[in-house]
């Protein structure tokens, strides 16, 4: 299977991540088992191995096969899945494991390896407990999904538990004509089109260490902490990767939908109050008037014209822009906003021959 260099960037720390929880389980496992005082060197790395092979068989399952071919299935459906999936890995790796082990120290053949460990040794035990770790790890993992990097770790820590102020870089996203589209397609099939939108948005957010803020109708709120949205032009460069993402998939867009996702964006940054907030569902929020003001600098850009409008702000904080062109659009006196404030229209620059000579 090819892979892009955005598409391995994705993956692979997904996979590292998956292998690295195996060898985290596979000691612990080790160590419930046989306990801390009675352990072997020797063992641990056993188990550890163990862990590592299994983990990263689960990530490669979850990156190519779970997450390529299964996205829209039920929840049942996966779990059956994945416990014949990963239990039929797990059986394996540990065979294997043991085969290895006795064949280079103990000269067993592969008969007596099967007749001492699979018949008469701990075998079910060990795919057992394989599978439990398995699970636990898509279950954290699916749990961490639904806050969104990060956040899951700054639940547990009590990170915003009390109100904080921070600095952020938010980015505000919505489809073009998104009403007209609605009407022509109809409410199931305009949902599968936003659903197709957001997913073909994920390289982009994913390679400048976006955080999903929040999905609002067919609007996406992006947001960085300061350094990560500045270092680079993160928060410039992502609306550039999600246009070119989306632009890769034009034609299919247009076979499926007979409609296109022109998107617009609005970029500013500032001082916002962060919390946990809720008792029935947890999430973090951020109060301030940076919110208010992007979002209204974003259902700007259609009135000035401009695909991504970002204020001047945040503009004169970002590193010189490369291959990106800003052209100052307008002086606004913004709705609950003492001080004026100045935009630029931010766009690609054309490459030569991308340009049209006249």
């Amino acid at each position: 299977m090819f892979l892009t260099a955005s598409r391995r960037q994705l993956l692979f720390p997904l996979i590292r991540r998956y292998a690295l929880q195996g060898v985290v389980w596979g000691v612990v496992y080790s160590l419930l088992r046989f306990g801390l005082l009675k352990q072997e060197l020797g063992l641990l790395v056993r188990h550890a191995f163990i862990g590592l092979g299994v983990g990263l068989l689960v990530g490669l399952g979850e990156a190519f096969v779970i997450g390529s071919n299964f996205r829209y299935k039920s929840f049942l459906f996966l779990l059956l899945v994945r416990t014949v999936l990963y239990t039929t890995v797990a059986a394996l790796w540990l065979l294997l494991a043991a085969s290895l082990k006795c064949l280079l120290f103990q000269q067993l053949s592969f008969e007596a390896v099967f007749q001492q460990y699979v018949l008469h040794g701990t075998f079910a035990l060990d795919v057992g407990a394989s599978l439990l770790v398995c699970l636990l790890i898509i279950a954290l993992q699916q749990i961490s999904s639904l806050h969104g990097p990060g956040q899951l770790f700054n639940l547990v820590r009590g990170k915003y538990h009390r109100p904080q102020e921070v600095d952020r870089i938010f980015m505000f996203v919505d489809v073009k004509s998104s009403t007209t589209i609605a009407e022509e397609l109809g409410n199931l099939q305009y949902s599968q089109f936003i659903q197709d939108f957001f997913l073909d948005l994920t390289d982009g957010i994913v390679l400048t260490k976006a955080e999903v803020y929040q999905y609002v109708g067919d609007e996406v709120v992006l947001t960085w902490s300061l350094p990560i949205g500045l270092s680079k032009a993160q928060c410039v460069r992502c609306f550039f990767l999600m246009q070119r993402s989306i632009e890769a998939r034009k034609d299919s867009y247009l076979r499926q939908y007979g409609h296109y996702p022109h998107f617009k964006a609005g970029l500013h940054g500032g001082r916002v109050v962060a919390t946990w907030v809720g008792e029935v569902k947890r999430e973090i929020v951020y109060h301030g008037d940076v919110l208010n003001t992007t979002a209204r600098i974003q259902s700007l850009c259609n009135e000035l014209g401009q695909d991504l409008l970002i204020s001047e702000e945040l503009l004169t904080q970002l590193p010189p822009l490369s291959g990106v062109v800003a052209t100052f659009v307008s002086t606004l006196n913004l709705r609950g906003r003492q001080q004026a404030i100045s935009l630029h229209g931010l766009t690609r620059e054309l490459r030569p021959a991308e340009k049209v000579y006249t």
